[in-house]
């Protein structure tokens, strides 16, 4: 098993070296969402707490060559780092920038406008606050009788919300918490950037804003109409609400088809991001289709480890 595991990381590693050779050096482009110190129990991953983002980012300036999304890529002289946040929570704008500007480290924003000038959460947020408040033993809107937690678990609740569309998930909501007697209100700690605070983050020297689409639907799960409707209300809700901003989408949920594709090349998109968790160089850029590697709340030797993975 050793030696099986030897040769399998010498091919990677040939591989590696190979793709430096002929696409230059790498590019990590790290995707963030929420910078909190409210981690949450269930998508703890998706949060990084403000004294670990600090630690990673001094790393980062120590280590990589740090440029922008949309500067040009081949050119580095060491492994470049991209920073990018989805979704628009505004932590970003709380806790993120604060330490960005510090290290004079810029980043790029994908919006999701949905929530924007409104109290309300991400769908697997409030999720996560219901089923978690839920008994043992809970109600599920069309279930006739109450089931256990053994039975149906978290994951069994999110295959049937992440389906929905938004005003039918609203109603799903509704009736899971009058059914299960839970008390829910609007958390200050999840709530999505303002208008306001958007447009003074898109003033910002060192923030660029990208799309994240208005509902923020898996776009591989639409017809070719539908997905165009969306990135298009997605196009106009943003620039409703900023001056500028830069033409890349980061895709929700990394989730895309042949369509996709087609739709981004039609508005005039310079890229679109996935969320696969694989590096980048001029070569995926030059493609318009970019790796993203998933940046959890970690530091020190697992922080090292993991990035070497993906530096080549």
């Amino acid at each position: 098993m050793n030696f099986l595991k030897r040769i399998k990381n010498w091919y990677y590693i040939i591989l590696k070296v190979k793709s430096r050779i002929l696409v230059g050096r790498p590019v990590l482009v790290l995707m963030y969402h929420r910078i909190n110190d409210e981690v949450g129990q269930k998508l703890a991953g998706l949060t990084v707490s403000v004294a670990t983002f600090e630690e990673q980012l001094q790393y980062f300036k120590k280590h990589f060559q740090i440029v922008r999304l949309e500067e040009d890529w081949t050119s580095l002289e060491k492994t470049g780092l991209v920073l990018t946040f989805d979704d628009g929570y505004a932590d970003n704008l709380w806790n993120a920038l604060p330490l960005l500007e510090k290290y004079g480290i810029p980043a790029t924003l994908f919006v999701t406008t949905i929530n924007s000038n409104t109290t309300d959460e991400f769908w697997w947020d409030r999720l996560v606050f219901d089923y978690y408040a839920a008994n043992d033993f809970f109600f599920i809107p069309g279930f006739e009788e109450k089931i256990s937690k053994k039975v149906y678990t978290y994951d069994s609740c999110v295959e049937i919300v992440s389906k929905l569309k938004n005003e039918d998930r609203n109603k799903w909501f509704l009736e899971f918490e009058l059914l299960n007697t839970i008390n829910y209100n609007s958390r200050e700690a999840y709530r999505s950037l303002t208008e306001a605070e958007l447009k003074l983050l898109s003033e910002h020297p060192l923030i660029s804003i990208g799309l994240h689409t208005h509902h923020h639907y898996a776009l591989g799960d639409l017809s070719f109409k539908e997905q165009k409707e969306e990135v298009l209300l997605s196009i106009h809700q943003l620039e409703k609400r900023v001056s500028n901003h830069i033409k890349y989408l980061a895709l929700p949920f990394g989730s895309y088809n042949k369509d996709t594709l087609v739709i981004a090349e039609e508005v005039g998109f310079k890229g679109v991001l996935l969320a696969n968790d694989y590096y980048s160089n001029k070569k995926n850029k030059a493609g318009k289709k970019i790796n993203r590697i998933i940046m959890p709340n970690i530091k020190d030797e697992a922080m090292i480890n993991r990035l070497k993975n993906f530096d080549c």
